[in-house]
Protein backbone atom coordinates (compact mmCIF):
# COMPACT_ATOMS: atom_id res chain seq x y z
CA UNK A 1 0.00 0.00 0.00
CA UNK A 2 1.25 3.34 -0.72
CA UNK A 3 2.72 5.28 1.98
CA UNK A 4 0.76 8.52 1.35
CA UNK A 5 -2.26 6.32 1.80
CA UNK A 6 -1.50 4.73 4.88
CA UNK A 7 -0.45 8.69 6.43
CA UNK A 8 -3.45 9.73 5.22
CA UNK A 9 -5.52 6.97 6.87
CA UNK A 10 -3.53 6.91 9.71
CA UNK A 11 -4.57 10.99 10.52
CA UNK A 12 -8.26 10.35 9.99
CA UNK A 13 -8.25 7.92 12.56
CA UNK A 14 -6.49 9.92 14.70
CA UNK A 15 -8.78 12.82 13.36
CA UNK A 16 -12.05 10.37 14.16
CA UNK A 17 -10.47 9.43 17.96
CA UNK A 18 -9.86 13.16 18.87
CA UNK A 19 -13.58 14.19 17.53
CA UNK A 20 -14.75 10.79 19.71
CA UNK A 21 -13.14 12.76 22.78
CA UNK A 22 -15.83 15.58 23.08
CA UNK A 23 -13.20 18.08 24.19
CA UNK A 24 -14.13 21.66 25.31
CA UNK A 25 -13.15 24.76 23.36
CA UNK A 26 -10.42 25.70 25.62
CA UNK A 27 -9.03 21.75 25.44
CA UNK A 28 -9.48 21.97 21.53
CA UNK A 29 -7.84 25.38 21.65
CA UNK A 30 -4.49 23.86 23.77
CA UNK A 31 -4.03 20.99 21.54
CA UNK A 32 -4.01 23.28 18.45
CA UNK A 33 -1.30 25.37 19.77
CA UNK A 34 0.29 22.46 20.72
CA UNK A 35 0.50 20.71 17.26
CA UNK A 36 1.28 24.68 15.78
CA UNK A 37 4.06 24.82 18.08
CA UNK A 38 5.64 21.63 16.93
CA UNK A 39 5.19 22.33 13.67
CA UNK A 40 7.06 25.73 13.71
CA UNK A 41 9.54 24.09 15.40
CA UNK A 42 9.97 21.42 13.33
CA UNK A 43 10.43 23.79 10.64
CA UNK A 44 12.91 25.66 12.28
CA UNK A 45 15.44 22.93 12.73
CA UNK A 46 18.33 24.07 11.65
CA UNK A 47 21.73 21.69 11.69
CA UNK A 48 24.60 23.11 13.68
CA UNK A 49 27.83 21.77 13.20
CA UNK A 50 28.93 22.97 17.03
CA UNK A 51 32.93 21.88 16.26
CA UNK A 52 33.78 23.71 12.80
CA UNK A 53 34.56 27.31 14.09
CA UNK A 54 32.11 30.42 12.66
CA UNK A 55 35.29 32.11 10.38
CA UNK A 56 36.43 28.63 9.27
CA UNK A 57 36.89 28.41 5.31
CA UNK A 58 37.12 24.76 3.35
CA UNK A 59 40.36 24.38 0.99
CA UNK A 60 40.19 25.27 -2.63
CA UNK A 61 39.61 21.67 -3.18
CA UNK A 62 36.73 21.55 -1.21
CA UNK A 63 35.11 24.25 -2.65
CA UNK A 64 35.83 23.50 -5.90
CA UNK A 65 33.28 20.02 -5.32
CA UNK A 66 30.59 22.37 -4.34
CA UNK A 67 27.98 23.04 -7.15
CA UNK A 68 25.85 25.43 -5.42
CA UNK A 69 24.31 26.29 -2.48
CA UNK A 70 22.37 23.83 -0.50
CA UNK A 71 18.27 24.77 -0.51
CA UNK A 72 17.23 26.05 2.63
CA UNK A 73 14.46 23.68 2.56
CA UNK A 74 15.87 20.51 3.27
CA UNK A 75 14.00 18.21 6.22
CA UNK A 76 16.77 17.16 8.08
CA UNK A 77 15.17 14.26 10.06
CA UNK A 78 14.00 12.96 6.54
CA UNK A 79 17.50 13.16 5.13
CA UNK A 80 19.08 11.26 8.24
CA UNK A 81 16.28 8.49 8.02
CA UNK A 82 17.38 8.07 4.40
CA UNK A 83 20.84 8.22 5.41
CA UNK A 84 20.57 5.27 7.51
CA UNK A 85 17.71 2.94 5.62
CA UNK A 86 20.86 3.65 2.43
CA UNK A 87 23.49 2.50 5.07
CA UNK A 88 21.57 -0.54 5.93
CA UNK A 89 21.31 -2.03 2.35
Amino acid sequence: MNTILLKDSALNSLWNYLQSLSLSAKDSRWLADQLIMNAERQETKQLVFTHIDEDFLPSEKVLSRVLGPVPGNIDIDKEIDLMWKERAK
